[in-house]
């Protein structure tokens, strides 16, 4: 693994301290574990893109799988110590008094996102339609101009 940060490579400096985050996130278990992520759903696929329409469809898929938002249990950042366990401890609190909000305002922003997520997939099945039409229409005006340019070299 090569880490590169503005152009400076940052491997030896960066590399240990996120091997180590990796390693504490492959311990989590429960709500709390990152969800395993195929290559194919990773935002890399569209580096692969080969046209901006193949960049477009991925793009849409993509954000097809991730317009939505949870409000799961997680892991409370604490500071060490005692006052760092008794702060975590009101944290936690805090957050299952508020989670019922949160809960309802997820639920809203998650409706309005696949909305939206399917507006964008609707509009981009018209265009593919509406290109194919003009396609078509297109055709049809060359053959008949073609036609017509025979005939007239033809007298």
């Amino acid at each position: 693994m090569k880490i590169t940060v503005a152009g400076q490579d940052c491997t030896e400096k960066l590399g240990g301290e996120i091997r180590q985050k990796a390693a504490a996130l492959k311990k989590l278990t429960g709500r709390a574990a990152p969800p395993e992520v195929s290559a194919e759903i990773g935002a890399l696929v569209l580096h692969k893109a080969s046209s901006d329409a193949d960049y477009l469809d991925h793009f849409v898929r993509l954000l097809r799988y991730r317009d939505a938002f949870d409000t799961y249990d997680f892991d409370i950042p604490r500071r060490p110590g005692p006052f760092g366990t008794v702060l975590a401890g009101i944290k936690r609190v805090l957050w299952k008094l508020l989670r019922y909000q949160q809960d309802r305002i997820a639920f809203r922003q998650n409706m309005i996102n696949g909305l939206f997520t399917n507006a964008i997939e609707f509009e981009m099945a018209e265009r593919k339609k509406t290109d194919a039409e003009l396609g078509q229409r297109l055709d049809k005006a060359e053959a008949l101009l073609s036609k017509l340019t025979a005939e007239k070299m033809a007298k």
